[in-house]
């Protein structure tokens, strides 16, 4: 249509013809694409939903309305089919005037289509019927819940003006550094009379307390979204299996906002990115309101493949990178080696849940004891390279309570160490080495 005005203004501005001819086959197309749009009418039932929704249990509630008449006093019925994940479909027949509220089983965490529908109406006699219109599924986006608050590691080369760690460079804080002389530029409330007494005995120094300046500490989270492990081994092999348990990525992203919030309830910063490089890296900031974008973004990972990025993420100077993934590859493990090479304080957190041994045949038993053992010896060499690896589950909500037969066959103590333990321990460990990066021998 644009381009048709177009066409159409300029030849009687140049008067030209063959210029307004020209827009006679674009005037064509815009109309076939007008009349094609009529085609696929709005069904006459809508299901509304927020955008977002918070995980509280597996059932998710949809409103479904039928469209508002444009003459009220003739009442028609409106039939609608719904069809869900694992359900078999179903119908149901509303008045034009009237609402019915819909159950769905939810997914846990993240973005899904949840159901799909489409309508039809009709007057009680059956005449005057309207086509069947399909409708847009129902996506909804379920924010990833927030566990109790873990502790905060931090390392010692931080960079902030302002915050609640003691960093190692002189300036405005709580932490003694050293009690000198009075030198210029030093402030009066700094004067310490004690030490001036004990040190000056002719009364003519005045002794001054130097601290380390404190700042807010930087914690790098990377999702690794490349699998989504569910906790049955045996849809391991269905090409699209039920999204409604939770699985490794759900696990990742709770453990992910429980972490995020922990710093961020303290005043630090917190950046987030993921290993695939399809989304743009989300700054580090802090406050309430970031934590928001965090969870948002956490409900948006999906399952990606990873392709070949220009560069690898990088993360802020002096921050904490804790990489969520299942460790199936050597990819978030090789990245973990660079970022402690390069200083940082890195962690690896294992959001594989628990999980049943379902195979049907011999070769999937085959194919899933083979991964597993290729996790635990990538887990094994990260924990001898001095990279401490935790478990996500009790953040996230997952029940590790199981026989051991049920769990994921993996005794090693520095792996099976929870998310808030080996928070804990990491932070004795910064404290007790001064932020440089040591062997890490469990708990």
């Amino acid at each position: 249509m644009v381009l048709t005005l177009v066409c159409v203004v300029a030849g009687l501005v140049s008067g030209r013809a063959d210029t307004v001819a020209l827009a006679t086959p674009l005037a064509l197309l815009a109309l076939s694409g007008r009349t094609g749009m009529r085609v696929g009418a709005d069904p006459p039932a809508r299901i509304t939903v927020e955008r977002h929704a918070e995980g509280r249990g597996s059932r998710l509630r949809l409103l479904l309305a039928p469209q508002q008449e444009a003459e009220p006093a003739q009442k028609r019925l409106v039939a609608t089919t719904l069809a869900a994940a694992g359900c078999r479909p179903d119908a149901l027949v509303l008045r034009s005037d009237e609402e019915c509220p819909v159950l769905v089983d939810a997914p846990p965490s993240g973005e899904l289509e949840v159901l799909a529908y489409g309508a039809a109406s009709f007057r009680a006699d059956l005449s005057d019927a309207t086509g069947f219109a399909q409708a847009v599924p129902v996506r909804v986006g379920i924010l990833p819940p927030v566990g109790p608050l873990l502790a905060h590691p931090a390392s010692r080369r931080l960079v902030g003006l302002a915050g609640t760690h003691a960093s190692r460079r002189p300036g405005e804080g709580g932490e003694l550094r050293s009690i000198a002389p009075l030198q210029p530029g030093d402030r009066l409330r700094r004067i310490d009379w004690r030490a001036t007494a004990r040190r000056s005995a002719d009364q003519d120094r005045l002794m001054v307390r130097r601290t380390f300046a404190d700042a807010e500490a930087s914690v790098f989270l990377v999702i690794d979204q490349a699998h989504d492990l569910p906790a049955s081994t045996g849809d391991w092999f269905v090409a699209d299996p039920p999204r409604i348990a939770p699985a490794s990525l759900h696990v990742a992203r709770t453990a992910a906002a429980t972490v995020a919030a922990s710093y961020l309830a303290v005043g630090d910063r917190v950046g987030l990115a993921d290993l695939s490089g399809t989304r743009r890296a989300l700054r580090s900031a802090a406050g309430a309101r970031h934590l928001e974008q965090v969870r948002t973004r956490l409900a948006g990972t999906s399952v990606v493949p990873r392709r070949r990025r220009r560069r690898d993420p990088v993360p802020p100077q002096g921050a904490v990178v804790v990489v969520f993934s299942a460790f199936l590859d050597e990819e978030p493990a090789r990245l973990l080696r660079l970022w402690q090479a390069q200083g940082h304080l890195v962690a690896g957190v294992d959001c594989v849940p628990p999980l049943h041994r379902t195979e049907s045949t011999t070769a999937q038993s085959l194919a899933v004891r083979l991964t597993l053992l290729r996790r635990r010896l990538l887990l094994d060499d990260l924990r001898h390279g001095g990279i401490p690896v935790f478990r996500g589950m009790a953040a996230a909500g997952v029940d590790t309570g199981r026989d051991g037969s049920a769990a994921a066959p993996d005794p090693d103590p520095g792996v099976d160490t929870g998310l808030d333990a080996g928070l804990r321990l990491l932070v004795r460990q910064a404290d007790r080495r001064g932020g440089r990066s040591t062997a890490w021998r469990g708990p």
